[in-house]
């Protein structure tokens, strides 16, 4: 009986069970290990930046400081001015409503403007026309270079001793500066188509070239010109593309802006929604005072407003993907 005992494995009478079984438990611990290291600091921003920021402006947004004779702070009060105050803005013609206004104008000219043109252009440079390399690097380059050197390029075209200028006086018109006109909300809305298509044709452009060869040469064979391809083959086929950015930019309509900080600094009725939140959150602006507390009201109001019509958009998207 020793003898056959002492032959016998010894891990078979390891006190931690076989070797074998031991072997999978620790890779996978090793694995779980791994992958909480790897998510640990996602998850941290995503409570600190997501889910504390958001559940601290949902406070906010029902407070108020009451102040004292002194104007002291005295103390923090709930209620529903702040909410008040914003329906009532936008019920009367204020910067509100005219921040609505640009708001909706930004988010309509990227929509119906630079979406459409830029499944076009990716299209010419997925077909490689005659210097498409150059077409392209032209379209990307605004993408590369710092926003705020863009800005300032296109501030200079329109100031004292400008192209612009040297233009009017050829033409016999005053000069004036459209950026300090109200015709400077213009300007804006062509900056941000000018500089707009770069990242659409990035994305567009990977989902057409992830389309199969074999389709494209079946629709020639049957005749397809460019136009019935891009219409009938092209645009189906990356319409899950076309459909995630239709969503995203839908859900951020009431965030659309353009560089009206660095441009006009919200002047000559330029503000828009984002730019209002960003001046009431910080101050900076001299024109709008810091409160917070009406910021935070503001912004969960715009989160209300957005959240349905982002639904409804998706489930009208995922309905035309299933006819």
């Amino acid at each position: 009986m020793e003898e056959r005992t002492a032959s016998l494995p010894q891990e078979e009478f390891s006190p931690r069970g076989p070797l074998r079984q031991r072997l999978p438990n620790h890779k996978k611990r090793q694995e779980n290990l791994f992958v909480a290291s790897i998510l640990a600091l996602p998850i941290a921003c995503f409570l600190v930046f997501w889910v504390y920021v958001n559940f601290d402006s949902l406070l906010l947004s029902f407070q108020q400081e009451r102040y004292g004779v002194d104007g002291a702070a005295m103390e923090l009060v709930f209620t529903l001015d702040n909410f008040a105050r914003v329906f009532a803005e936008l019920a009367s013609d204020g910067s509100l409503l005219i921040a609505l206004r640009n708001t909706v104008l930004f988010y309509a000219v990227g929509l119906v403007i630079v979406l459409p043109v830029s499944v076009l252009m990716a299209y010419f440079v997925y077909k490689k026309i005659p210097g498409h390399k150059v077409f392209r690097t032209v379209t990307y380059l605004p993408n590369i270079i710092c926003s705020s050197a863009l800005v300032i390029l296109f501030q200079y075209t329109f100031m004292s001793g400008s192209p612009y200028e040297a233009l009017m006086n050829a033409l016999g018109s005053p000069y004036e500066n459209p950026l300090v006109t109200d015709s400077a909300i213009v300007l804006l809305l062509v900056y941000n188509v000018i500089f707009g298509f770069g990242p659409n044709m990035v994305v567009l452009g990977g989902a057409m070239n992830a389309i199969s060869g074999e389709v494209l040469e079946a629709g020639e064979i049957d005749g397809c010109t460019w136009f019935k391809e891009l219409v009938y083959l092209i645009v189906p086929m990356i319409w899950p593309t076309i459909s995630t950015i239709l969503i995203l930019s839908m859900a951020g309509i009431l965030g659309s802006t353009g560089p009206i900080l660095a441009m006009t600094g919200g002047e000559h009725n330029t503000q828009s929604l984002a730019f209002l939140l960003y001046a009431y959150a910080t101050g900076v602006v001299g024109t709008i005072p810091q409160d917070i507390y009406y910021a935070s009201a503001l912004g969960l109001v715009m989160t209300i407003i957005t959240f349905p019509i982002v639904l409804l958009m998706r489930w009208l998207l995922n309905r035309r993907e299933s006819v």
